[in-house]
């Protein structure tokens, strides 16, 4: 990994400038990869799509920003939390400049978050009205996007973690396995064996 110059973006609301994590290079070496299709890269952190301005605490799409560059390098990613995800949908959502695949990453980054907070780090119970949220936060997110062979299996993977076992044999029955590479015959086989078990917790694929 090497890093750049820090690229220093400016909120569109207040003013306030940032300065975020840069590369110049980098790579996967011992990357984690998860059923959520979150990859935990230690040679190639990202910065969060989404960053939260530190003045007046609203929320921006970071490639939406103009931005310089700095005169030396920054570690700051700008990663949300779980529940600052949630405060950033419900901003951005009601503005109707942000387009349909903006809201689909911020979607996907809310899955992941609510993972993080109850799954991947530690096995601590969702609250209801979290599990809830997390439900429906899914359901919108399939019903939004667009689906075809090439991404079937994060379909039925994603109603697993919404605890829908029904719905997720209904999408693996209509996956045809003849022409599946081993790595995702692989995932195909964890998915139907979690299904079956009724586990809806997110796991680690490699």
């Amino acid at each position: 990994m090497l890093p750049a110059n820090a690229k220093i973006v400016k909120c569109p609301f207040c003013g306030e400038r940032k300065e975020l994590l840069n590369l110049a290079s980098g790579n996967t070496f011992g990357a984690k990869h998860w059923s959520d299709q979150k990859m935990i890269a230690p040679m190639l952190p990202r910065v969060s799509p989404v960053q939260k301005c530190p003045a007046c605490g609203k929320y921006y799409l970071e490639y939406k920003q103009h931005y310089k560059e700095g005169d030396d390098w920054s570690s700051e990613r700008g990663e949300l939390s779980y529940q600052e995800w949630k405060e950033a949908y419900e901003q951005l959502k009601a503005d109707k400049s942000i387009k349909r695949d903006d809201m689909q990453v911020i979607r996907h980054h809310i899955i992941m978050a609510f993972n993080d907070e109850y799954y991947r780090n530690s096995d601590t119970p969702a609250p209801a009205r979290e599990e809830a949220f997390f439900v429906e936060i899914i359901n919108v997110y399939i019903a939004s996007n667009k689906w075809n062979s090439q991404n079937m299996l994060f379909k039925a993977e994603l109603y697993r973690e919404a605890g829908e076992m029904k719905k997720c044999e209904e999408v693996l029955s209509q996956i045809s396995t003849k022409s599946m590479k081993e790595f995702e015959l692989k995932i195909y086989d964890m998915i139907k064996a979690k299904m079956t078990n009724g586990d809806k917790k997110v796991f680690q694929i490699c």
